[in-house]
Order: structure tokens, then sequence, then C-alpha cells
């Protein structure tokens, strides 16, 4: 948990970072230290921290061979034992992102670090680096008004609702590479983001909120993709088990696999088969996941977003499946040539 209500920004530089695909080039200016009056430093700590306030997903930085060999945890350090050198190291991470942005979509825009003192990370004191790309401004009107009438004109502007480009490193854990927070929603969730893989190039710390979020996906792709075929499984069964593994992560504040696997399924196939896919998972993503560790309810409410629980039938109708699977039958009609779903209710809205 992240307290700011304390927090001072004590310096802010700013630098402009295009699209390298359009050799739309790096403007860093000769001075880059901007001076902030009281509101305005104000609403960048607002606009900066909020969104990481409540972030239980922390990374570190990461290097195949050495996190020292890494180029911003390198800068991070210098900045960390002396923040008066931010002005000359923006710009450096600033020629470093330049390399990163050669996606189509990434557009050119203002590329901001912010020196945070008088955080709060978990009950503890900490300084942070704050990192800002701007990828989109918003229009607003601005109106004049004169004795004689009033002109209006439309201005763009910077967005301070909601951080689409940013990362928040913390002076802590030093050793293992910073802890860090981040935010891309510009890269596609399936393919490789050019702000976490290509500049930050960062990993998951494997806390309860990784745990929680791998052991969700572990479940999701057995009762999704492996079941149904392996265990004869149907669309309701599928959908059955998924609402029952969701109410198993909401329910509880500890997992225990164990525990998990025979609330799970019932038959002694379905556990090896579900043991069995769990080895197979950990060892083709090379992670080592606990047995046991307290259930991170932010991981829980981020990751069910994704499990659909509706059977689809032709183009005509949906079936929201959110439990009691005794309630709805499956078939097939000899006469209508067709499948078909039986439903059990006792009111109608």
């Amino acid at each position: 948990m992240l307290d700011y209500s304390a927090a001072r920004l004590t310096r802010f530089t700013a630098s402009w970072v295009g699209n390298k695909q359009r050799f739309e080039g790096v403007v860093i200016p000769s001075r880059t230290l901007i001076p902030l009056h009281d509101y305005a430093e104000e609403v960048i700590l607002s606009a900066m921290l909020k969104p990481f306030e409540k972030t239980e997903e922390f990374f570190y930085f990461h290097h195949d061979e050495d996190v020292s060999n890494h180029q911003l945890y390198q800068i991070c350090n210098t900045v960390f034992n002396d923040p008066e050198t931010c002005s000359d190291e923006a710009g450096k991470l600033a020629q470093l992102l330049y390399q990163c942005c050669e996606n189509p979509r990434i557009q050119g825009g203002e590329f901001f670090l912010g020196y945070f003192e008088d955080l709060m990370l978990h009950g503890e004191p900490v300084t942070a680096i704050g990192l800002w790309k701007v990828q989109n401004k918003d229009s607003f009107l601005k109106t004049e008004r004169s004795q004689e009438s009033f002109t209006l004109n439309v201005l763009d502007g910077i967005p301070t609702g909601k951080l689409s480009i940013a990362a928040l490193i913390f002076n802590t854990d030093e050793a293992e590479g910073y802890r860090l927070c981040a935010i891309d929603t510009v890269s596609k969730k399936d393919e490789r983001s050019f702000w976490k893989d290509e500049f930050l190039r960062i990993r998951p710390i494997e806390d309860n909120y990784f745990n929680t979020r791998h052991y969700i996906q572990l479940a999701g792709e057995f009762i999704t993709q492996k079941a149904p075929f392996q265990l004869g499984l149907d669309r309701t069964d599928t959908i059955d088990l998924l609402n029952r593994s969701g109410d198993y992560f909401k329910d509880n504040d500890m997992f225990e696999v164990e525990d998990f696997t025979q609330a799970l399924f019932k038959e002694e196939e379905q556990q090896d088969a579900f043991r069995e896919f769990r080895e197979e998972y950990t060892r083709a993503y090379a992670l080592p996941l606990e047995d046991k560790f307290d259930i991170s309810q932010q991981a829980v409410k981020k990751e069910f977003k994704i499990f659909k629980s509706i059977i689809k039938l032709d183009k005509n109708f949906h079936i929201y499946v959110h439990g009691r699977r005794d309630l709805i039958e499956r078939g097939f009609d000899e006469e209508k040539g067709k499948k078909y779903y039986k439903v059990f209710y006792e009111s109608e809205e």
C-alpha cells in the first residue's frame, strides 16, 4: 500500500521522445528541470502517484547476467545517490526510451521524470523516481472575455486523470533490482510491451500477488483448454468449474494447493490430471509457484475479469451461468435434430 499524503515532488524534468520507426528523434532541452508552483506540484503528485496507490503487483529490474549491468538500474542508482543528477540522467533515459519506440502505435510525446520524497510504502518511508510518457493529449476549451464578447479557443493539454505509460521506482530492495510498479495500456495483451519488456526490462516479484495470479491462470487454462478433451467435460461443466474456482479465491484468505484441488475436482481422475497439468505449467513457464500463500484479492479481481461464464448458442441465445450446475441440463432432441439446454428456476424478472 502506497501513502503519498505527505509526499513532496522535489525535482521534475521534461523531454520529448518520438517514434524511432518514423525518425522523429528526441528533444532534450539544455535545461530539463521544470520549476513548479504549489498547485502544479499538487496536480502532478495526484496524477503520478494515485494510480499506484493500491497496487499489489511489483517488479524488479532484470538482467540475464547481473542486475548491476542493467542500464536503467544504473541510472536510478545514480539519481538515488545524488538527486542533483536528475537532469543529466533524464536525458539518458529519453535516449534509451527512443530506441524502444519502434511500434507504429507509439506516438511521440513528452517524457517526464519526477523525484519524490516522503512516500510511505507498506508503512516504511522511501524516496522514488517516477517516469511518465504522454501517449495522447486531451482537448479542452478556454474562454477569454472582454466587455464586448467572449472568445472560445480549443487547446490540447496533457491528461492527468489516468496514466497510460508510467513507472514508479522505489529506493528499496537495491540488491534485488529496486522494487517498482509499472503501467502500460498501449501495448496489446498478447504482445511484447515496449515499456515493460524493452525499456524497463523487468520481472515480477514472486509474492502473494504473483502466486495468486498464476494459479488463477493455471486453473483457467486447465479448465477451458485441457479438461474438456482429457476429461470429457461439456461447456456447462467448464463454466461450473470456473465459477467454483472463482468462489474459492474470493471466499478464502489462504490458498493451499491440495485444498484447492480437492475442493474443485471431486473425482480422483480429475485431481490427478490437474496435479499433472500444474507440473507441466510450472516447467513450461519456469515458475517457482508456492503450495501455500495468502490470496491477493487485487489479483483475484483483475484476473477473473477475463473469464467468461457464457454459453453462446448459434447467433440466437446467450446463457449466463453464475452457479448451480444442477439447475441446467443439456440434451438432444431427436425429433428436431438439435441440441438443447433445460434451465430450472423459481422466479423471473
